[in-house]
């Protein structure tokens, strides 16, 4: 038998080798101790004091900066509030408009809130915009911008009755409607405008209502254009969807009422300025006109008009009705 067979059959015979599993090794790196937790409790003590110490000095630089911002700034007298000044015109009066802000003298102005302030004013029905200044010497400029009120607004489900105080509702040209809580002179020479369908009312917000919108214009216009007391529209009456009714300042025994449609104004307004031509010229006492029909104006008067030398619509000559052209057969 060859050298290279016994190698091999002695090596198919040989047993194969056991592992055995050894056991992990585990070494604690932090092994307790007498003399280790002594110096753990040392190390947290000395942790300890510095942290409290820490702390008290940032609460002395608090108290320190506090009473130094105090010093400097909020106890300086060229901080604080000494004279306020309130530029408007309207219906408001200043001290109205002081009381709304709810300021005070000595209020320190670098603390101040303008935002604040300025939304207190703006919350007012009447104001329309406020612009707050502050100059850093005592003194606040305060701009406020009121809203002017060109009519009365009178809504009977709504209990406002024009002209009256407590009762009595303004309204301004951008329609937005603000109580009366005075009735001045100027407030009562201004026109009433009656419409009972306003839904709801809220001070301080546009109504944008169209009809309403329409009789603010129709007002503006027609009293831009009055020439006498008695061409003065006091009192525009919103009866229904279709129309508008001007009534004037007349005496009681001769009332005149104007109605106008709310549809083509300027075209009705440029027939009232040629009406009133004649009428100024020919002293016409009108009880009523109507501009809605578009082919004529229907109109009554107090006491028998001037019509000489005018070419009435009875007295007109027909118009020729064209013939039809003649065709060859």
């Amino acid at each position: 038998m060859s050298l290279s067979k016994k190698g091999s059959k002695s090596a198919a015979q040989r047993p194969a080798r056991v592992r055995k599993d050894l056991a992990p090794h585990v070494i604690d790196y932090e092994p307790e101790s007498p003399v280790i937790r002594q110096q753990e409790a040392e190390m947290a003590r000395r942790k300890g004091y510095r942290n409290a110490v820490w702390l008290i000095i940032a609460i002395v630089v608090a108290a320190l900066g506090k009473l130094a911002w105090e010093e400097a700034f909020e106890k300086n007298s060229r901080f604080l509030l000494k004279a306020i000044d309130i530029q408007t015109r309207g219906p408001l009066s200043k001290q109205k408009l002081l009381s709304a802000t709810a300021l005070t003298l000595d209020t320190n102005l670098l603390t101040l809130s303008l935002g604040e302030v300025r939304s207190r004013l703006e919350r007012l029905p009447h104001v329309k915009s406020a612009h707050i200044r502050r100059d850093y010497n005592g003194s606040l400029t305060i701009k406020v911008a009121q809203r002017l009120p060109v009519a009365w607004l009178e809504c009977s489900k709504q209990k406002y009755h024009a002209p009256l105080s407590g009762t009595g509702c303004l309204i301004d040209a951008e329609g937005v409607p603000m109580p009366c809580e005075v009735v001045t002179k100027e407030f009562l020479a201004l026109p009433v405008i009656s419409f009972d369908a306003v839904s709801r009312i809220d001070p301080g917000k546009r109504l944008a209502d169209p009809l309403l919108q329409t009789a603010l214009q129709l007002a503006k216009e027609l009293n831009a254009r009055a020439q006498t007391p008695a061409e003065i529209a006091r009192r525009l009456v919103i009866p229904n969807s279709w129309s508008i009714e001007a009534h004037y300042a007349t005496a009681a025994s001769e009332p005149k009422v104007i109605t106008f449609g709310v549809d083509d104004l300027e075209m009705q307004l440029e027939r009232y300025d040629r009406v009133m031509k004649q009428a100024r010229a020919r002293q016409w006492k009108f009880a009523t006109l109507n501009f809605i029909p578009q082919g004529n104006t229907p109109a009554t008067f107090h006491g028998a008009p001037d019509i000489g030398g005018l070419t009435l619509a009875e007295n007109r000559p027909a118009s020729p009705v064209p013939t039809p052209p003649l065709t060859r057969r």
